[in-house]
């Protein structure tokens, strides 16, 4: 009885002249993806003999063009070249002297008489050659992005040509353009275009805002908003050097000269308008709320359009103008007159559902409804680095940090019973030093305890990298005593109910295009002079 089965075909190794590519493969790689593979196979060559080409009977290429073709260019290299190309290739520093020139001399061989890897697929049929060439070519399944995150190394997973700036759909974009400025500069400072498109920023446990796309967005918002702080002028900044950064640096060596201290020199020597245009470096020493921060996160965690946002502790009106800019509302309890005073005269005549109440942030719940809000948002004090008022009841002046603490507790307790379930509430913070022994207190953990206890535990935590133009003032006098200048914010994201019905409550995020039309139109038409 004859045996019908077909045998399973084996890999051989041939010319490479004897491959050609196939002119019709519908998949395309160019550019910087081009190169990474190159990198990979100079540096793990066993991968040609695990990924072999599989050719048709005329010896074309039905799987593994771009391998072949990358083959091609490396026998088209130099001795130089490649071993230039080699000692550039991290993969390739980490080995031994030995293992290194053993992979040289292995590409330096090959290349004398180059060969292939292949498998043949001549029984395939036409119609079974070209259903072949697509599915090769296919991703079937999804990355499992936490693993990534979690075991392996993200400068690695770029070198080996997996982007984890883009989704499993993005990735299908084999394209790497340079994207050299004519200057020479690189435009690498911003992510992944698409993740751009649909989150603003990238998604990630650490957000930069010193990225030039982030500070170019918070500079039109800053336009927009114009509170620039009036009511809390140099509470948290007061040393005259760091309001007046450049001021400072630009007048040493005249100081040193005219044997004058830094205040007299301003005083002497420093016009009111130079004052006031270095003074804007820092905005006038005052901390507001990053408005970029507050758009992504309201984008991210409200459960629709039209959301209701809440914060008992408001501050100024960063916030709140961006939260409503984005079409929801907003209501904020703040407990300094003044603030909400300057609050409801920057929001006058702007159209949009922003309220202020006066008041203690622990009778939030007289204000709010219970079960009514879509997302608690709160920047609360940091204990006393920057005290507001001397209001007995402000949390910023409590005699003790306990005191502070649990003016926070009773507030967030309280605002808890406001928020729906299956709902989110973000909570910025940054910890803060106990000033008689400048040991940290752990702000951030107290916080995560506090919601802990009202049933809301941690679900995300954010680093949020800050650009401080005050950070090389304070470097110096902070190391006298071993301490080391904090240039983050801690953003902790917490859930009121069931985590698994998160994906129920809240839809797939998408920045629509006519959403990013109307906002861009929105800033650019309030930031022209």
């Amino acid at each position: 009885m004859a045996d019908t089965q077909q045998q399973t075909p084996t890999p051989e190794v041939v010319k490479l002249s004897q491959v050609q590519a196939n002119s019709a493969n519908p998949r395309s790689i160019s550019g910087g993806q081009f190169q990474r593979l190159v990198d990979s196979l100079l540096v793990l060559p066993k991968m040609l003999e695990l990924r072999p080409i599989v050719v048709d009977a005329t010896m074309t290429a039905l799987g593994g063009n771009m391998r072949y073709r990358a083959l091609c260019a490396i026998a088209d290299m130099s001795e130089d070249a490649i071993r230039n190309r080699l000692a550039q290739l991290p993969d390739f520093v980490k080995k031994t002297k030995p293992e290194q020139e053993a992979l040289l001399n292995r590409w330096l061989t090959w290349r004398d008489a180059p060969t292939a890897v292949i498998l043949r697929a001549d029984r395939l049929t036409d119609a079974e050659a070209r259903e072949f060439i697509i599915k090769d070519n296919v991703g079937f399944g999804e990355w499992d992005y936490d693993a990534l995150a979690n075991e392996w190394d993200e400068a690695e997973l770029k070198d080996w040509g997996l982007d984890v700036w883009q989704t499993d759909a993005e990735g299908l974009d084999d394209s790497d353009e340079d994207t050299d400025s004519d200057d020479g500069t690189s435009d690498n400072d911003a992510p992944s275009p698409s993740l751009v498109d649909r989150f603003i920023v990238p998604p990630f446990s650490i957000l930069d805002t010193r990225k030039g796309y982030w500070q170019t967005r918070k500079k039109a918002w800053r336009k927009l908003i114009g509170d620039a702080g009036e009511t809390r002028e140099d509470t948290c900044m007061t040393q005259i050097e760091m309001r007046y950064p450049n001021i400072y640096y630009n007048s040493r060596e005249k100081r040193k000269e005219l044997g004058i201290s830094f205040r007299e020199y301003l005083d002497k020597y420093v016009s009111e308008e130079e004052k006031r245009e270095d003074s804007k470096v820092l905005t006038s020493g005052v901390s507001l709320f990053d408005p970029v921060l507050a758009e992504v996160l309201c984008k991210w965690f409200t459960p629709n359009e039209a959301s209701r946002i809440f914060d008992p502790f408001a501050g100024d009106t960063q916030k709140g103008l961006v939260f409503a800019t984005c079409g929801h509302t907003f209501r904020g309890i703040e407990l300094r007159q003044e603030q909400v005073d300057v609050n409801e005269r920057v929001i006058e005549g702007r159209d949009l559902d922003i309220a202020y109440v006066c008041d203690d942030g622990r009778n939030v719940a007289k204000h709010v409804e219970a079960d009514s809000q879509d997302l608690l948002f709160s920047c609360p004090p940091y204990y006393n680095v920057e005290v507001y008022s001397d209001l007995p009841n402000d949390a910023s002046n409590q005699g003790t940090y306990e005191d502070f603490l649990q003016i926070l507790r009773d507030a967030f307790h309280s605002a808890v019973t406001c928020l729906r379930d299956n709902r989110f509430a973000v909570v910025v913070v940054g910890d803060v030093r106990d000033k008689r022994t400048g040991c940290y207190y752990d702000f951030v953990g107290d916080v995560k305890r506090i919601f802990k206890d009202a049933g809301m535990p941690l679900y995300n935590e954010v680093v949020l990298i800050e650009s401080g133009a005050s950070t090389a003032l304070r470097v110096t006098n902070c190391m006298k005593t071993r301490k080391m200048v904090k240039c983050h914010q801690n953003v902790l994201v917490f859930y009121k109910g069931d985590p698994r019905k998160i994906k129920n409550n809240f839809p797939a995020i998408e920045y629509t295009s006519d959403e990013e039309a109307d906002m861009e139109a929105t800033l650019e038409a309030d930031t022209n002079d």
